[in-house]
């Protein structure tokens, strides 16, 4: 009867063992397979400092663009973004920060998302662009900063296809400093990668495809 104990409790042992393995193969599967969708831009997280960004700046307005490490707080990595303002210039296209050349097809959903903070409450905007005349803006969108990081996202669909497109960030009008991090832009909807984030979710205005000339007065 002892023997038949022992017997049952190591075979109990046994199937415990055998299923908690199936689980963790499965669930580490599952993990592997849901990995994170590429991101289009380089250098997102500003690990190495601004390579792969550009930035522009209106004869009107002066600033400063550099990375700031552990008192800018970065929300992945060791550095963010700095942009320090001095003069805001005349519009708000006169400080820029971007990144192109790359690719975008017709027909597909693409998300761009970013996290930012500002020195103190403004307006900034976020686009994904064509690259050129006639500077076709496919998803523009105003966001508002505060003294805390938040994460913002547009989702949409390319109209056309194009080879030089460009995203970015233009921040002029404003004498208000701005940080950037985490920017991404990839296929599909908005996928979290960051645990707890609370994302605000923006959408391209009502005309999605719009041109440079068309937002003049605001940029």
């Amino acid at each position: 009867m002892k023997l038949k104990l022992i017997r049952d409790y190591s075979l109990k042992s046994y199937y415990m063992l055998f299923f908690t393995l199936i689980w963790l193969f499965g669930f580490i599967t599952l993990a592997y397979t849901a990995k994170l969708p590429e991101n289009i831009l380089k250098n997102g997280d500003f690990d190495l400092k601004l390579d792969g960004w550009h930035h522009w700046t209106h004869e009107s307005a002066a600033a400063i663009f550099q990375t700031e490490g552990n008192k800018a707080e970065p929300i992945v990595g060791k550095n963010a973004a700095y942009i320090k303002i001095s003069k805001g210039g005349n519009a708000l296209g006169h400080i820029q920060l971007y990144q192109q050349p790359f690719t975008l097809e017709k027909g597909t959903t693409y998300t761009y998302s970013l996290w930012a903070k500002s020195e103190k409450p403004r307006n900034v905007t976020m686009r994904v662009m064509h690259q050129g005349a006639p500077w076709t803006v496919y998803a523009p969108k105003s966001i508002n900063l505060s003294e805390e990081w938040k994460e913002f996202f547009i989702t949409f669909d390319m109209p056309v296809d194009d080879v030089n497109s460009r995203a970015g960030i233009i921040m002029g009008i404003e004498k208000v400093d701005v940080w950037l991090d985490h920017i991404r832009l990839y296929e599909g909807k908005y996928v979290s990668d960051i645990e707890g984030a609370e994302p605000h979710a923006v959408q391209p205005t009502d005309k999605l495809t719009t041109t440079w000339a068309s937002l003049k007065n605001r940029d």
